[in-house]
C-alpha cells in the first residue's frame, strides 16, 4: 500500500520539523520541503498509470488526440501550482502562493480556450 510509505514520510518529517524547530528553526523549511518533494516525485510515477488508462480509453472510443493533450497540460498544470503554492504557504510566503495560484488558474484558462472554441464552432454548426 503506498498510501502508507507516502503517510510514514508525512509524519516522519513533520515529526522530525518539530523536533528541528526547538534547536534550529531555520531549517525546519527544508526537511518538510524534502519530504514535499519526495512525495511529489513518488506522485509523477504513478502518472503512468492515469497515461495507460487514457490509451485505453482512446482504442475504446476515437479522441482527438489535440484535446488529451491539453487535459494532461490542465492535470500538470494544477499539481505543479497546488505543490509549489503550498510550499510557499508552510514558508510563510502567502503573496507569492497566491501569485502561483492566480498564474496556474489563468494557464488552465489560457490552455482551454482552444477547446472552448472548437465547442463554441460545433454548437453553432447545429444552430445553423
Amino acid at each position: 500500500m503506498d498510501i502508507i510509505k507516502i503517510a510514514m514520510i508525512g509524519l516522519s518529517a513533520v515529526l522530525l520539523a518539530i523536533q528541528i524547530k526547538g534547536g534550529r528553526p531555520e531549517y525546519e523549511i527544508f526537511v518538510t520541503m524534502g519530504a514535499c518533494l519526495c512525495i511529489f516525485f513518488f506522485l509523477v510515477t504513478k502518472l503512468q498509470v492515469v497515461m495507460d488508462a487514457i490509451n485505453q480509453m482512446q482504442s475504446y472510443i476515437r479522441l482527438d488526440a489535440k484535446y488529451v493533450a491539453v487535459l494532461l497540460k490542465m492535470i500538470g498544470i494544477t499539481y505543479v501550482a497546488e505543490f509549489s503554492s503550498n510550499l510557499c504557504k508552510d514558508a510563510g510566503y502567502q503573496a507569492v502562493a497566491g501569485q502561483i495560484e492566480m498564474f496556474g488558474k489563468l494557464s488552465i484558462l489560457v490552455i482551454s480556450m482552444p477547446v472552448l472554441l472548437a465547442l463554441l464552432e460545433t454548437i453553432s454548426q447545429f444552430l445553423s
